[in-house]
């Protein structure tokens, strides 16, 4: 299963929700990740450690989106969080 690297940590900044890189991170990744509202929401449920299917339904829950945006919005942002080495293999 894979996981949110330890490296990266979610901040509120003035009402954004951010990514920020920690530690050693910080020399490799110089920089933030502002997040939208969904985006912001998936983290907070990669971070209970959700899978790809409960955050759907999360998702689906808490937005009046279609199964299928909700479906793309997850594999979108976890594919951008997997080549950025971000959500890794534990």
């Amino acid at each position: 299963m894979k996981k949110l690297s330890k490296d990266y940590i979610l901040r509120t900044i003035a009402g954004e929700k951010v990514v920020v890189p920690t530690g050693n991170t910080v020399q490799r990744f110089n920089g933030l990740i502002t997040l939208n509202d969904v985006a912001g929401f998936i983290w907070e449920c990669l971070e209970n450690n959700d899978t790809k299917e409960e955050i759907v339904q999360k998702i689906l829950e808490e937005y009046e989106v279609e199964e299928a945006t909700a479906v793309q919005d997850v594999n979108g942002f976890t594919q951008m969080l997997e080549e950025q080495g971000i959500l890794v293999e534990e």
